[in-house]
Parts: structure tokens; C-alpha cells; sequence
């Protein structure tokens, strides 16, 4: 008998394809943690690296369809447009039309995966099929939550996911040998420094001081997980570990995302600062103070740059606001909403044009929460780390 085909086609590029994006921007505002990660590396210096992998995964059915799709789209801009060529384009154009039709409505899978960038967040993951079945509005942080009933829709979307982590388990495993191989040839006589890596090299292949190399990891940090997600995995023994960042006593920590609108911001008059104050960028001298006041880890990328642009709050890597921080002489004065008002009516343009800002906050953090609300955000959905 011939092999079974696989259920799932599953493609793997170190950039992020057309179809993806366009697909992930139709799916808004679900789709934001992964659609922003996408951005973050094509539009900024030290978004993406050599590790980089671009993950889509789909019902094989809806890949051909698609890149069916693609290939006549491709056939009919390059046919001559004159009467005797008219009905045959017509004919070409109703069969792409039907087929992205229907590739549009399969479900995806989608992840941005870079096992070089620990500690903080390697893997972003996002499945159309997992949109529903939370609110933000359930629970509280410490212990693990229940399993939720998921609907069939729901347990495709599942098969799809895992399909994208065994890949990141092929990808982790490789980097393994890579590694392995290129230990054997440093410590081979006569190879330069004697066998000895140094530091940088070790941070470039991503090794944290500390926690060895990239290639040697058995768990990677999934980030902005949507809570539907995470409970489907576990329902299929899928192993988790809480992030070094959740204190000991509790068992889980969960975030509730909060999206913005920017033209549903407040006015930028708002953003007038006291008399003696300016607005400017971070500094590198100021990079300490930032690490200080947070207790979740972050380094800084290859050129210098702080993973947060400004010291007391910035879009990061999926453009969330993160690390919103105002010194305690200077709080009550209105410094925190002008600050996250202006970060995102300046700066998110330069991840994408479609308006959405967002926010992931602690579900016990009544103040940013309620800071939140202040310029107009909605809770949305619970997620985790």
C-alpha cells in the first residue's frame, strides 16, 4: 500500500512568506503576539537571527489549495489582457478566487521560532482555530486551572500546534549536533584558543552565563500563550514548566492581554509634561536602572540597544507595552498615561499600520490594570509564559 499522506503540511522559512502575513493580518486582533514578532524582525536592526525559523503549519488540503492559489495568480498577471485571452483569464481568476476562498477559511498555525534568544521568549505561537473560549475575565493567578471542554474546531487546531512544536523539537535537536560537531572541531589539536570558547562566542550561539549553549536545552520559553491554547496541550500531556519569573509559591501565573485602538487613545494634549521635563529616547547609561526595577530577565541586543527603548516603558519585541515604570517622587502627575499614550501613537506604525496596540498584564496587578482602562483598553483573553 502507498504511505499515508500526512494531515498536516507544515512549512518552515527564515523569513516570513506573503500568504502568512497577509493571514495573520486578516485574523486581527487574535493574531497580534505572532503578526507583531513577524515585524519586529523585518522592520527592525536585530530583529531576526541566523536561528531564526518561521513556522505555518495547515490542513494539507488548505497548503494546496493555497499555493495552487498563488501559482494562477502568478499564470494571470502575466497573460496579455486582449479579447482573445479574456476568457480564459476570467476562468483563471474564478478558480484562484474559490481556492484562496477556501484556504482561508481552514484553519492555521503560525509560530516565530529563535532558540538563540534565552532567556527571554524563543517560541510565539498562534492558531485560528483557538481564538474563542476565553475572555480574560476568569481566575486568578496561583494554582493551574482546570481543563476546559474544547470543541472539534478546537482539537484541529490543536494537531496543528503540535505539529509546529514537533518541528521545534527537530529544530532543538539539530542545533544539538551542530553544537556537538562544532565542540569536536574546536577541541581538535591544533584549532585555535586551544579548544576554549570564548564568552561572546558562547552568546552568540545563544547561551545565557550559566545555563549552557543553545543546542544543549530541553525546554524552550513559549511566549503570550493564549490560555485555549495552553490547556489544549496539556489535555494531550503536553509537559510545562512555570517561568523562572513566577514566584515559588504560586503554581502558575497568568496575564490578561489588553488591546488599544490608537485612534480611541486619549488626546495628545495628555501628553504635556510638568514644566522641567522632555521626552527623549533611552540612553545606554540608563539600561541598569531598567534591569533593576524589573524581575523579569532581558538582555540587551547585539548593537547596544535595550530590549525596551524607553526606560520607563516601550513597545517590545511583539509591541506590548512593557516594563511601564515611573519613579516614586514622580507618580500621580499623569507621567504613566501620557507615557503609554505616546509610545504607541508614535512608535507602532513601525510595526505595521492596522492600530492595534496591546498590554500583557499580571491578572493580580489592579494598578496597570486600571491603568489600562485609563486610555481606553479592552481585556481580551488570558495568556502565560
Amino acid at each position: 500500500m502507498p504511505p499515508t499522506q500526512p494531515k498536516v503540511t507544515l512549512l518552515d522559512t527564515p523569513t516570513p512568506p506573503p500568504h502568512l502575513l497577509a493571514r495573520l493580518q486578516s485574523h486581527l486582533p487574535y493574531s497580534l503576539p505572532v503578526l507583531r514578532r513577524l515585524q519586529f524582525a523585518r522592520n527592525f536592526p536585530g530583529g531576526s537571527t541566523r536561528h531564526t525559523h518561521i513556522l505555518y503549519a495547515a490542513p494539507r488540503t488548505a497548503c494546496g489549495e493555497e499555493e495552487e492559489a498563488e501559482a494562477e495568480e502568478e499564470e494571470l498577471s502575466t497573460q496579455r489582457v486582449d479579447g482573445n485571452s479574456s476568457v480564459s483569464r476570467d476562468a483563471t481568476g474564478k478558480r484562484a478566487g474559490q481556492a484562496q476562498a477556501q484556504a482561508r477559511e481552514a484553519p492555521f498555525a503560525a509560530a516565530y521560532v529563535d532558540l538563540s534568544r534565552g532567556p527571554e521568549t524563543q517560541v510565539w505561537l498562534y492558531c485560528s482555530a483557538l481564538e474563542d473560549g476565553d475572555d480574560g475575565s476568569g481566575g486568578s493567578s496561583g494554582r493551574q486551572r482546570g481543563l476546559a471542554v474544547e470543541t472539534e474546531e478546537q482539537g484541529e487546531g490543536i494537531e496543528l500546534v503540535l505539529a509546529l512544536l514537533r518541528r521545534v523539537r527537530g529544530i532543538a535537536l539539530a542545533d544539538a549536533d551542530a553544537d556537538a560537531d562544532a565542540d569536536a572541531e574546536a577541541k581538535a589539536p591544533g584549532h585555535g584558543n586551544n579548544g576554549v570558547v570564548s564568552k561572546g562566542e558562547v552568546e552568540e550561539m545563544g547561551g545565557e552565563e550559566g545555563t549552557g549553549r543553545r543546542g544543549t536545552m530541553t525546554k524552550v520559553l513559549v511566549g503570550s500563550l493564549h490560555e485555549t491554547v495552553r490547556q489544549g496541550l496539556l489535555a494531550r500531556g503536553v509537559a510545562m514548566e512555570k517561568s523562572p519569573s513566577i514566584p515559588a509559591e504560586l503554581e502558575w501565573e497568568y496575564c490578561g492581554k489588553w488591546l488599544f485602538r490608537v485612534e480611541d487613545l486619549p488626546a495628545a494634549s495628555a501628553e504635556v509634561l510638568p514644566q522641567g521635563m522632555r521626552w527623549d529616547r533611552v540612553r545606554k547609561e540608563d539600561v541598569a536602572l531598567v534591569l533593576e526595577r524589573t524581575s523579569i530577565k532581558r538582555r540587551e541586543l547585539k548593537d547596544g540597544t535595550p530590549v525596551a527603548w524607553a526606560f520607563m516603558g516601550t513597545p517590545g519585541l511583539d509591541g506590548t507595552i512593557i516594563t511601564l515604570h515611573v519613579e516614586e517622587a514622580y507618580r500621580r502627575m499623569g507621567l504613566a498615561k501620557a507615557l503609554g499614550c505616546r509610545l504607541m501613537r508614535e512608535y507602532l506604525h513601525e510595526y505595521g499600520n492596522d492600530g492595534w496596540g496591546a498590554a500583557d498584564v499580571f491578572v493580580e496587578n489592579s494598578g496597570s490594570q486600571a491603568f489600562c482602562r485609563s486610555i481606553g483598553g479592552k481585556l481580551s483573553w488570558t495568556l502565560s509564559w
